[in-house]
């Protein structure tokens, strides 16, 4: 529970609120928006000292900072700050519909994989002997998939259409809404499968 409330606050609360704090000091919009998206790379960089690895979550944080610091020195753009992050998640969106091709697994399942090492070979099992489990990780891709490029395309529209100081705050709740709802809909096809259930029952 701490270490997700850590997280939440460096890389939701902190970035938000850092960019309005900077705003109320008349820092420029382009300005605020890189030095507010510090946090959550300074808690990636200070994992990486403390466990000395990177995971990919932290290697995404660290690029989207990294690509937002060369965009303001570059251009001083406001709002191509605010759609860096988009852009990243058209990327994963068609690199999840990509894995369905392209690789052995879909990107969900080898992110779950990831997340539940010593149930990989439960996991490995499952894949092997039971097609609605395969078919359940497939259908996922796509929602995820598809759902990124959605969210990703309503945040680009809200960076070139809205005030620069409106999008922040609300790109952060359109981010939070969609990760709810694609995650409620993981959980119901999931459960409806019924695989995973049966396997958390014998824990």
């Amino acid at each position: 529970m701490g270490k997700s409330l850590v997280t939440l606050l460096c890389d939701i609360a902190a970035p938000v609120g850092g960019y309005y704090l900077l705003r109320a000091f008349d820092v420029a919009p382009v300005w605020a928006l890189t030095l507010g998206g510090l946090p959550p790379a300074l808690r990636v960089l200070y994992l990486a000292a403390r466990h000395r690895r990177v995971d990919g979550m932290g290697i995404f944080v660290l690029l989207i900072v990294a690509v937002g610091l060369v965009t303001t020195l570059a251009t001083g753009d406001a709002r191509l700050q605010l759609v860096r992050g988009a852009w990243f998640s058209v990327l994963i969106g068609l690199w999840m519909l990509a894995s369905l091709r392209i690789g052995r697994r879909p990107t969900t399942y080898q992110a779950t994989l990831a997340l539940v090492p010593r149930r990989a070979a439960e996991l490995e099992d499952r894949w092997a002997d039971t097609p609605s489990f395969r078919r359940v990780w497939r259908v996922l891709a796509v929602v995820w998939g598809l759902g990124g490029l959605v969210h990703s395309a309503f945040s680009i529209v809200l960076a070139y259409t809205l005030p620069v100081d409106v999008v922040p705050g609300l790109d952060t709740v359109l981010s939070i809404a969609s990760f709810v709802v694609l995650q409620v809909v993981t959980q119901v096809l999931l459960a409806r499968e019924g695989t995973m259930n049966r396997m958390w029952a014998r824990r």
